[in-house]
Formats: structure tokens, C-alpha cells, sequence
């Protein structure tokens, strides 16, 4: 699929998905889990792979990015553990707690290792990046599951 293909198919994306929590995506790579992702200014979900390294590459637009850290719950994710996929994915609407945070722009690569929560704090407008996902990898050493913030007590 060719750059300018890419952008076609991103252009045809639904306004309303684009800048919605989860964004628009293109797949470039069919059964690849390779997908090229736009992203607008606006609420994003802050995110983890339980069993999934993903490598994003920044080609549009810039926004900072933060990773590592806890979820803050809640998370829209029901029945996190045990999961009965192995690479699930948990998100949260509130953001990560005590990640570092970063500026992050065109031609940035990001290694999200399995079980690393990450999430676009801010966008400049939009963002695009490629997004590459490779399923049933194990965490680093230590690294059980996803960590989540412990849930505020009333």
C-alpha cells in the first residue's frame, strides 16, 4: 500500500471515529496487526496490552505521550484477569498515574513493551502514527500483568 493510499483511505475515515476515544485506523497489512492510526485533539483512552509489544512510528503531527505508570480505574475493561484472551487489551478514560511523559513528533519510534500502559495526554491537532502490534509476548521478568492503580474507596 503506497503513502498516498494511506492517506486516501485515512481521508474516507468517519470525523466522528477519528476523534473519538479510540481514533480511526487504516490496515496496511491484513492479519498483521499493522495499521496506520489517526488521532485527534480530545479525550483518548489511555491504554495496555497484557501479551502484546507494540512498535508505533510517529509520521504526522505531534502530541505528548505518556508511558509506564499505573491505569487509573476505572478501567471499561470487565473481567481484566483471568482473561481468556491472552493478549487483551485494558483502557481506561482517566489516564495513567505517575508515567513519564514525553513530546513525541514525526519520526519518533515507540516501543511499548507488554503490560506498559501508555497514553496520548495531548495531541496538536492530529496525529498519525504507525502502529504495530506483535501478540504473545510475555512480560519482562517481574511483570505479571498490567498494573492498575488501586480503586478510590468511598
Amino acid at each position: 500500500m503506497s503513502a498516498a493510499d494511506i492517506q486516501m483511505a485515512l481521508n474516507k475515515l468517519d470525523p466522528k471515529l477519528v476523534s473519538s476515544y479510540g481514533g480511526g485506523a487504516v490496515s496496511v497489512a491484513p492479519g498483521m496487526n499493522v495499521v496506520v492510526r489517526r488521532r485527534m485533539t480530545g479525550p483518548q483512552y489511555a491504554i495496555t496490552h497484557t501479551r502484546e509489544l507494540e512498535y508505533i512510528v510517529v509520521t504526522k503531527g505531534s502530541g505528548i505521550l505518556v508511558t509506564g505508570g499505573l491505569l487509573i480505574p476505572p478501567t471499561i475493561d470487565s473481567d481484566i484477569y483471568p482473561n481468556p484472551d491472552p493478549n487483551a487489551t485494558i483502557r481506561s478514560l482517566s489516564g495513567v498515574k505517575d508515567g513519564a511523559a514525553r513530546k513525541i513528533g514525526v519520526g519518533d519510534v515507540i516501543v511499548n513493551p507488554p503490560g506498559t500502559p501508555h497514553w496520548l495526554k495531548e495531541i496538536d491537532g492530529v496525529i498519525e502514527y504507525v502502529e504495530i502490534r506483535i501478540p504473545n509476548v510475555h512480560p519482562a521478568p517481574g511483570v505479571e500483568r498490567a498494573e492498575i492503580a488501586p480503586a478510590k474507596t468511598k
